[in-house]
């Protein structure tokens, strides 16, 4: 596992940088520091995850899993947004339909690029 955590304070982001293999554990593990930043819980930074060097190492329905624990944070994720920028074709469909379960069940807007230009785009707009 090798993920690197930093803060954009100029865009009010948390740019969120993971390699090698991803599984849920790592998530999990990133999800723990970023509820422990000021920034991301009170001052409404936004989540630019970039996974282009990382291949997702978890089944599809552990997306489910990650969805239900966000969805267990309440208001701390309302009205915030996520890019994800990923490479790998499995990595890509696993977001994809972690972004579809997302718009159904929490505030909290996730989408998908496979550039950082674009994500950043849209996460400043």
């Amino acid at each position: 596992m090798s993920f690197t955590i930093s803060l954009d304070h100029d865009n009010k982001l948390v740019r969120y940088r993971h390699s090698g293999n991803l599984k849920m554990e790592d998530i999990g593990m990133a999800w723990d520091n970023f509820l422990n930043m000021k920034e991301f819980v009170h001052e409404k930074y936004n989540l630019l995850s970039d996974y282009r060097d990382a291949v997702f190492d978890m089944d599809i329905d552990e997306a489910y899993k990650i969805i239900s624990i966000l969805d267990s944070m309440g208001s701390t994720l309302d009205d915030k947004k996520q890019s994800i920028i990923v490479k790998d074709p499995y990595s890509t469909a696993g977001s994809i339909l972690f972004e579809q379960l997302s718009r159904q069940q929490l505030n909290f807007k996730i989408k998908i690029f496979s550039t950082e230009k674009a994500a950043l785009e849209w996460l400043l707009k």
